[in-house]
């Protein structure tokens, strides 16, 4: 079945879960014409209540060559919620993971309902354009991966050349992720608890 939920341009569509209510988060054009990330409430599994712009890309790391927020992946961990998402233009070795952190109150289809903070994961060791991620959980269920894709053209690339890379998330002191730093390819790991 294909299905249209919007009526304007969207990319990128992924579910944010609250205890009391879904949310689907997508990337669009925000009315300044700046593709942004939208937020809008899930009705049902099929249908969605009226979009609000999220996030904008205005900060100078999500505006290389191009502004952009896109890509957004909702993680949850010590009962906070957050939103990586990927900024600046994937034809760059800046494109790089952004991070919307729900303050644990108010409307989540406000803006000011998060904190955004990045850049949170860039390229590094060879791997540029570290961005588009998802999250998967351990086997086990005590760790929480990040895995994105890069390339290694310097210049940046959204061609044929990516690549898919995983690295465990580790955790600060005041419970917010650190990505860490893209491992050179090659580089043997621990794999993920419970293999």
């Amino acid at each position: 079945m294909s299905l249209k939920l919007t009526d304007h341009w969207g990319i990128d569509g992924t579910i944010l879960r609250f205890p009391d209510k879904m949310y689907f988060v997508y990337s669009c054009f925000s009315p300044r014409g700046l593709q942004s990330l939208c937020i809008a409430p899930m009705n049902s599994p099929t249908s969605i209540g009226a979009y609000k712009i999220l996030s904008e890309p205005t900060l100078s790391w999500e505006t290389v060559d191009t502004p952009v927020n896109e890509g957004a992946a909702a993680m949850y961990h010590g009962g906070k919620t957050f939103l990586a998402y990927s900024a600046s233009f994937c034809w760059t070795s800046s494109y790089q993971l952004g991070l919307l952190t729900y303050k644990g109150s108010g409307d989540p289809t406000e803006a000011s309902s998060w904190t955004k903070t990045g850049p949170n994961f860039s390229s590094a060791n060879g791997n540029y354009g570290t961005g588009h991620n998802g999250f998967f959980q351990s086997p086990d269920g005590t760790e929480i991966w990040n895995v994105y894709h890069a390339t290694p053209n310097s210049a940046g690339a959204c061609d044929g050349n990516r690549y898919t890379a995983a690295k465990k998330v580790n955790w600060n002191a005041d419970g917010s992720p650190n990505f860490g730093t893209a491992e050179r390819l090659g580089t043997i790991i621990a794999g993920p608890s419970g293999e």
